[in-house]
């Protein structure tokens, strides 16, 4: 009877302390670090430009002790921007930092930002490009604001390919189709000799190439 409490009581010990050591481990392997050493710089997408969409879209990963990557899921976010920072995210490179145990993944949450800003003058001149910052778990996108609208940047006309029949041919808009005409100081402010851009509909080059010509 004695022997059989005393195996007992050697299992009960050997329960706990082998729970103790796995909560030790746990505790020991959460404190792992896992950092971007080298972020993979995201594209602001164009038809999301085109669209105005902008918004945030959260990056869960799930980082090995040697630094690479064993999954990431978008948690939230913009369909048309999901694309972009998952991208960006997977093509990144991570180091773990104080992280000990091979076989436990350690959770990041990395956030990125879309947004349309437009630059001092904007749409004329013409900037373009994406400017891309981080601070921290957060990656700032930011792209100027389309100016070329596929429904307005030209006009349908009727065209040999189509033997004049109906539309089925464009041709650029024209000056007139974007501008408006205002007072000016050319004409010293008497009569409307000047232009103002109606809307932001075409490029600046493609403007200034009417205007020239």
């Amino acid at each position: 009877m004695k022997s059989r409490l005393r195996i007992m009581f050697l299992l009960v010990v050997g329960l706990a302390y082998t729970a103790f050591a796995q909560t030790s481990i746990s505790s020991r392997t959460s404190e792992g670090n896992p950092v971007m050493v080298s972020l993979s710089t995201p594209k602001y997408p164009p038809l999301a430009r085109q669209a105005n969409i902008t918004g945030d879209v959260e990056i869960k990963l799930e980082i090995r002790k040697d630094g690479s990557i064993q999954s990431a899921i978008v948690v939230s976010g913009h369909p048309m921007l999901t694309e972009a920072a998952l991208s960006s995210a997977q093509q990144s490179r991570f180091e773990c930092r104080e992280c000990e145990d091979v076989a436990t993944q350690y959770s990041l949450t990395y956030d990125y930002s879309f947004q349309l800003t437009a630059s001092p003058g904007w749409p004329c001149p013409e900037t373009g490009g994406v400017r891309v910052t981080q601070s921290g778990n957060r990656v700032m996108v930011s792209a100027e604001p389309a100016m070329v609208h596929p429904y307005f940047s030209s006009l349908k006309v009727r065209s040999a390919k189509c033997f004049y029949l109906w539309t089925c041919s464009s041709r650029w808009g024209g000056q007139d189709y974007y501008y408006y005409r205002v007072r000016s100081a050319k004409c010293l402010g008497l009569w409307n000799c000047g232009y103002h851009l109606r809307e932001p509909l075409a490029t600046c080059r493609k403007l200034h190439h009417e205007i020239v010509n």
